[in-house]
């Protein structure tokens, strides 16, 4: 081998140690590059799982609370539903029972109607503004006298008829035939009447107001010795007799 080959190989030599050199820095930078990349995903990855887990957890709670709330106003809403529904039970019962109240009382009117309807068949009226003795009945007990006494009235207008009921016996006393008024001592009254009714001892007659129906009963006093035959009940409006009728004693 001659001078210039030599020369030639030992200056080809130092080129191949330089590249083969750079070519391992290279190799490191890449591999230095590479873990950094991967060392900055996974530093940017535990940073975003962080954040993540944050919203997560701040959604979660909103959620949770949403939920809370949505229980609760379902809670009240039923609370609420519940009592309404309890109410509407008792008005609906409420309701059942005047209703059923109501056809009773119909139903009674109705019969009342068909009653007066009734009587006024088996009764005829007689003339606007007549008054009439329906009824009258006298029981001897013990003494005294008890009456029963139904009237009616035609009535014209809503003002009521006002006047007094008087009463007179015809019998024997001492054995001669009188005729006598007796004094009620007990009375009452019913039917359909405007009664401010007081008895009048001294005159033996009993203040009458009533509109169309009036029923007494009660008690007129017996002097001693005297037997009563019949008793005579009149009607009076004012000095005037509107209606009398006399009986015969049980």
């Amino acid at each position: 081998m001659n001078q210039s080959a030599r020369t030639f190989i030992a200056s080809k030599a130092p080129r191949k140690a330089f590249k083969s050199r750079g070519s391992a820095l290279w190799r490191i930078i890449l591999l230095v590059l590479v873990l950094g990349v991967a060392a900055g995903f996974a530093v940017a990855r535990f940073l975003l799982n962080d954040q993540l887990q944050a919203r997560y957890d701040q959604l979660k709670k909103q959620f949770d609370n949403t939920v809370a709330q949505a229980q609760a106003d379902t809670a009240r809403l039923q609370a609420a539903l519940d009592t309404a529904q309890g109410r509407l039970a008792v008005e609906q019962s409420t309701r059942k029972g005047l209703e059923a109240s109501l056809g009773t009382l119909q139903k009674q009117l109705g019969q009342a109607h068909d009653q007066l309807a009734f009587f006024h068949q088996l009764f005829p009226p007689g003339p606007r503004g007549s008054i009439n003795i329906r009824a009258f009945d006298v029981r001897q007990q013990q003494g005294i006298l008890t009456y029963k006494v139904l009237l009616s009235r035609n009535a014209t207008d809503d003002a009521p008829f006002k006047g007094v009921l008087q009463f007179e016996a015809q019998g024997r006393e001492h054995g001669k035939t009188v005729k006598i008024s007796l004094v009620p001592e007990q009375i009452a009254a019913a039917s359909g009447a405007q009664d401010d009714s007081a008895a009048q001892a001294d005159s033996g007659r009993l203040a009458l107001s009533f509109d169309q129906f009036q029923r007494r009963e009660g008690e007129l006093a017996l002097p001693e010795g005297f037997t009563p035959d019949t008793v005579t009940l009149s009607v009076l409006q004012g000095d005037t007799v509107r209606v009398s009728r006399t009986v015969k004693v049980s």
